[in-house]
């Protein structure tokens, strides 16, 4: 079991590059299927879809995002989204 709490990069398939200010991430193992899910907050703009994902510990998956939400707050704007990945092992 894994889990990260901290900074990450999103690149997306057209090449563009998002910071995540912060990626909550667990994973989990069902029946030989790993699965991890979790959320991310950017001041980048975020968009739906498929996305690599870098954490600083060299860790790099594939993963959706989805459920973007813009958020505004005290500190200005902000993204939010829903991110899940899977693979077998």
């Amino acid at each position: 079991m894994f889990s990260y709490s901290g900074p990450a990069r999103l690149v997306y398939a057209d090449g563009r590059t998002v910071e995540l200010d912060r990626a909550d991430l667990i994973e989990s193992v069902d029946g030989g299927l790993w699965q991890w899910s979790g959320a991310g907050t950017s001041s980048e703009p975020l968009i739906d879809g498929d996305a690599l994902m870098r954490l600083p510990t060299g860790t790099e998956a594939g993963i959706v995002v989805s459920n973007v939400r813009v958020i505004t707050g005290a500190h200005g704007v902000a993204c939010s989204a829903t991110l899940f990945g899977s693979y077998t092992d």
